[in-house]
């Protein structure tokens, strides 16, 4: 899932709940409690969230 040669992908709630072998239930608890990291905008004025790639990364390799 992961490319080395593309940092800068985005990735859904649902590909995060794939990667990370969570819910999206605790994924979003996980955010709102700051023990994840936060989600972006990638529209301003859109509804749609999105994780860096990299952002996940380093939080599994904390793990």
């Amino acid at each position: 899932m992961f490319s080395t040669d593309n940092n800068e992908r985005l990735l859904t709630y649902e590909e995060v709940c794939t990667v990370t072998q969570l819910s999206q239930a605790t994924l979003r608890r996980y955010v709102r409690s700051g023990r994840f990291p936060a989600p972006i905008k990638p529209n301003p004025t859109g509804r749609a969230v999105r994780f860096r790639i990299q952002d996940v990364r380093d939080w599994l390799d904390q793990l």
